[in-house]
């Protein structure tokens, strides 16, 4: 535990490893509170809280793409799943895993976005991110991110955290935050999301200019409006219009 503990945070990963306990069994709490059937736990760095969820749920996955601490977590842990690979390169095969992470700043959302579309998103998912990024899915202000979510998932802050609850202490507050599936729009996602990646080239400019390549036929009461102007069943519209 004494070489675990002088491990280095290295910056190409995006480290920053969480040191309240207290806070850390909170937030296990919180994620098995429906009491999962099995965890996936994406980064599990020094296992500040895999060592919460070991006790509490019977099966557990922990992705670590450190090779150090991939170790560590196999060595304490005999008998879970320990992977040793960049979480975007893992195949994703549970359809019944509840999955975590206290993510890497620059690439949360590529990480979010891959268990989002997956259909092994079958239960809600909890992750620690940037507490700006956090309020983009939550979507108040319409921007891509947050609608493009609204597809796939509804969206919760459950709590904001303080930079002093992690070591290396970052620049920004990060969010707790919990995704659930949400299938109301599966049969038009994949188009849902093309339209609005479309209707958001240039913000500044109205759908029918942003769309004017493609061959979406756009109700006249939306023709004059931003892409940050509309709301998700405005662009489901434009599709049912096309």
């Amino acid at each position: 535990m004494g070489f675990q503990n002088r491990i280095k945070p290295k910056r190409s990963l995006g480290q920053n490893f969480f040191i309240n306990d207290t806070l850390v069994e909170k937030i296990a709490t919180k994620v098995t509170e429906k009491t999962p059937e099995h965890i996936t736990e994406i980064g599990g760095g020094k296992g500040a809280f895999t060592k919460f969820f070991y006790k509490m749920i019977p099966k557990l996955t922990v992705i670590e793409k450190d090779t150090v601490l991939a170790q560590i977590l196999k060595n304490n842990y005999e008998d879970i799943e320990v992977y040793n690979i960049d979480f975007l390169e893992f195949e994703l095969k549970n359809s019944n895993t509840t999955y975590f992470g206290s993510l890497p700043f620059n690439i949360a959302n590529e990480i979010i976005k891959k268990i989002l579309v997956s259909y092994t998103f079958n239960n809600p998912a909890f992750f620690i991110i940037q507490k700006e990024v956090a309020e983009k899915y939550l979507n108040r202000n319409r921007n891509p991110l947050g609608l493009i979510r609204e597809i796939y998932a509804d969206f919760e802050i459950i709590m904001h955290i303080k930079p002093g609850n992690f070591k290396p202490r970052p620049k920004v507050t990060s969010s707790f935050v919990k995704f659930t599936p949400n299938d109301k729009y599966k049969s038009v996602d994949k188009a849902l999301e093309d339209l609005i990646n479309r209707s958001f080239r240039m913000p500044r400019k109205m759908i029918s200019n942003n769309l004017k390549p493609f061959s979406y036929k756009i109700p006249e009461k939306l023709s004059s409006k931003r892409g940050a102007e509309l709301n998700l069943d405005d662009y489901v519209s434009i599709l049912e219009f096309s």
